[in-house]
């Protein structure tokens, strides 16, 4: 089976292909000292699907996540896509999409599907950073790699690592820990300056909406991605819903998958950024009923300044 029918098939289902042999994704692993695991299979197709650039404001009733989570969830649409061009094929294969232990954006920029931004995300040309990532390993002896021609650079450009309140960015690179969007997803306590610094119900935009690169891109219309209603979590059903109930609700959502409890941390934090105190008699509630320690140093801090 050639490589270039596969190729083919995913870039009906994609919006950026590129298939490398396995030992460069090693080599650039190596070199840029990035662990990865053991690779079984000779070669990787690294795939990027575009979603849409919006913007939803949060309310003093209704939070939002990151612009990534809007519309149904990614991990699922990707991983349906893959399924359904690999059912074609008599390959065994393994796929991976964004919660896996191999670094998909090293197969990106690999592949020349984008270069690593100094915000850290992958950017191509036509879609901008608003892509999501995803690889699948398989053996393919026929053919050679099949390379995108998508290199640039930031160049001189700093408005990202400007922009970044927490100083997570700079021009020697990126601390994990200051990301809000790392911070954000952590079941640990917060600090009061990390609590202040949050603005997102879950992940963070700012290095995506500042950037240069994401001005007057191609913008996604897939039906997947259509905001759906859920976008927005009401308030209340982080207090009143059950963990179950909650995720019924917001059913197939990419904010779901790290739990009720994360967001209704993050969103403590929100309601301390707008000065919101119609929730307090909750807040207090769920000191009662949320023991993880995690949880109760965090909300502890918040409903202290939220009483004053």
């Amino acid at each position: 089976m050639s490589i270039n029918l596969i190729y083919e098939a995913f870039k009906k289902e994609f919006d950026v292909v590129g298939i490398i042999d396995s030992e460069k994704y090693i080599k650039n692993a190596n070199e840029l000292s990035i662990k990865i695991p053991e690779v079984k299979y000779n070669k990787i197709i690294s795939l990027g699907l575009a979603y849409p650039k919006r913007i939803l404001t949060n309310t003093k009733d209704k939070l939002y996540g990151s612009i990534y989570t809007f519309g149904r969830d990614y991990h699922l649409v990707m991983k349906e896509k893959i399924q359904k061009v690999m059912k074609n094929f008599d390959y065994e294969y393994q796929l991976g999409v964004d919660n896996h232990p191999h670094n998909d954006r090293l197969a990106a920029f690999s592949s020349g599907i984008g270069f690593l931004g100094k915000n850290q995300l992958i950017i191509n040309k036509d879609y901008g950073s608003f892509i999501f990532l995803g690889m699948v390993f398989v053996n393919i002896k026929e053919g050679l790699e099949i390379l995108v021609d998508n290199f640039d650079r930031c160049g001189d450009c700093r408005i990202c690592i400007d922009a970044c309140p927490t100083n997570a960015l700079s021009e020697k690179g990126y601390d994990s820990y200051k990301c809000i969007s790392n911070f954000n997803q952590e079941k640990r306590p917060l600090s009061i300056e990390e609590i202040k610094a949050n603005y997102c119900l879950f992940g963070c935009d700012i290095c995506q909406l500042v950037c240069p690169k994401n001005i007057n891109i191609k913008q996604s219309k897939l039906e997947y991605f259509k905001l759906s209603g859920k976008e927005g979590v009401d308030i209340l059903d982080l207090f009143k819903l059950s963990e179950k109930e909650f995720k019924e609700k917001y059913s197939e959502m990419a904010y779901n998958w790290k739990g009720k409890t994360i967001l209704l941390r993050n969103a403590l934090t929100i309601l301390l950024r707008q000065n919101n105190y119609k929730y307090n008699d909750l807040v207090e509630e769920s000191l009662k009923k949320y023991q993880s320690p995690w949880f109760q140093e965090t909300a502890k801090l918040i409903f202290k300044e939220l009483k004053k």
